[in-house]
């Protein structure tokens, strides 16, 4: 394989990055424009669809990526593809309707009427999300990454409009969620059209033979993703449950993490197709080797973003949700810590390897652990304890995966991960928060600029020394990653 891992990642990390942005800014102007109730009955209808999709898409566009690369026909990888289609759709009708019946009891839980005026959207929002969810799996295995920026720009930017439409036009909430849903379908759609024209055939099919491997393969890894999922979404759950949709709605945007974890996720999206190959050919050293500078690169540029954060908390608070939601800073650091923990996907080799039970089995203890520890830290903390939870609960387990990991590849744990490279960074960055917290506090450019406008300027200069002190291992690693493997 002669693509460029670095080019291809750089290109997905623009895109991600470019969609993230706008995602953001969806956000600024939803919280500005809409009053806390509406924000917090949008919060609470996409956890509900978020948990429920990730539950029924069942791991399935984690299989194209083993599957789709896998294939060396033309007509292998159509095959694959039109069961794979098949196979999504009628599990996204099947999620539509169960949320439908579902309906009544979700209101009770969340004590909000409203959602009863968005039933609509339960059932047809989850084959939009599943469908969309693989489109990038896809052009990417058929080396069409510029595709892959062009689609998702284009539906970021599509979603954008909306919000600014109905705003300038004074439309109501209402209108707002039915030309959301009006977009996201035109969108999925799309990806039916994309993956036809670029594979020539896509049709109606459910061998029973390939379903089965697929499922047999996915499963596993749907189930961990679905663990995951509800571990990371059980704070909003607890929340949801105990205080009020307006309170929600202030917990959602602090635990809403940063686009700079698509850092990692890009270079994981591009990487695996490759760890995939030196596994197969059992060059573990080399696969290491080649995940470990993916992780110092992406945790060089996720920690400046983290650490900055943590340092100017109620400024980044106000600067894009409003002060309204500046009541949620405790939370906001603590989910900034969390961003340190995305730096890579912790189950990546097992992944490659076929060992997803442990994936699964990881998942699941941290979702046990999460359960107990989220009720337990309401009680003792309130309204941040659950965010606590999550962050101990995410920790535990990726650290579980590492262990796995280094016994499955006969790879010391000592060396199957960057610790002295990611100590030294980590280091660097916890010297610049203590100086740049008490410059703030010492140059007082607050009269010139305001608050939030001084820590942006203190940012800005924090920035530059730091890509100066860390340029020359990021040269490294980018030339190791776009080097042939």
């Amino acid at each position: 394989m002669r693509r460029s891992i670095g080019s291809d990642a750089l290109k997905l990390t623009i895109s991600k990055l470019i969609t993230m942005a706008i995602a953001l800014v969806n956000a600024m102007l939803l919280s500005r424009f809409r009053t806390l109730e509406e924000y917090g009955t949008y919060s609470q209808l996409l956890l509900i669809i978020n948990l429920a999709t990730t539950f029924f898409m069942l791991g399935l566009p984690n299989s194209i990526n083993y599957f789709l690369a896998r294939e060396d026909t033309k007509e292998g990888k159509q095959k694959f593809l039109s069961v794979y289609y098949s196979l999504s759709t009628i599990l996204s009708i099947i999620t539509g309707l169960i949320l439908v019946i579902s309906a009544p009891i979700l209101i009770r839980y969340f004590d909000n009427p409203l959602l009863r005026n968005y039933v609509y959207f339960l059932a047809v929002f989850p084959w939009t999300k599943i469908i969309m969810s693989s489109i990038e799996h896809v052009l990417i295995i058929y080396n069409k990454t510029k595709y892959v920026m062009i689609y998702k720009i284009a539906n970021s930017l599509a979603l954008l409009l909306i919000i600014i439409l109905v705003q300038a036009l004074k439309m109501t909430f209402p209108i707002y969620i039915l030309f959301y849903l009006i977009v996201e379908s035109i969108f999925a759609i799309l990806v039916y059209v994309l993956v036809r024209n670029f594979t020539q055939r896509l049709s109606l099919s459910l061998d029973r033979k390939l379903v089965g491997n697929i499922l047999k393969f996915s499963i596993p890894i749907g189930l961990a993703t679905m663990v995951g999922r509800l571990s990371i979404e059980l704070d909003k759950i607890v929340i949801g449950r105990f205080f009020t949709t307006e309170e929600l709605a202030i917990y959602t945007n602090a635990a809403r993490e940063l686009p700079v974890a698509i850092i990692s996720s890009a270079l994981t999206a591009v990487l695996m197709p490759h760890l995939v190959r030196l596994l197969k050919e059992n060059k573990n050293k080399s696969a290491v080797e080649l995940w470990a500078h993916s992780i110092i690169l992406s945790y060089i540029l996720i920690s400046l973003v983290a650490f900055g954060v943590l340092t100017y908390a109620p400024e980044v608070m106000t600067l894009l949700y409003s002060s309204k939601y500046i009541s949620g800073s405790s939370v906001f650091r603590i989910y900034t810590l969390v961003l340190l923990l995305r730096v890579t996907y912790f189950g990546m080799i097992l992944n490659s390897k076929g060992k997803t039970k442990f994936i699964f089995y990881s998942s699941l203890l941290s979702l046990i652990l999460n359960l107990v520890l989220n009720y337990s830290f309401y009680k003792l903390f309130g309204f941040i304890g659950p965010a606590i939870a999550t962050l101990l609960s995410i920790a535990i387990v990726q650290f579980a995966q590492l262990i796995a990991t280094s016994k499955i590849v006969n790879i010391t744990i000592k060396s199957i991960f960057p610790w002295k490279e990611l100590a030294k960074i980590t280091l660097i960055n916890v010297v610049f928060s203590i100086a740049f917290f008490n410059l703030k506090n010492i140059v007082n450019l607050e009269n010139i600029f305001g608050n939030v406008g001084e820590s942006l300027v203190m940012g800005l200069i924090w920035g530059i020394l730091y890509i100066g002190i860390m340029y020359k291992k990021i040269r490294i690693s980018w030339n190791y990653l776009n080097s042939p493997h």
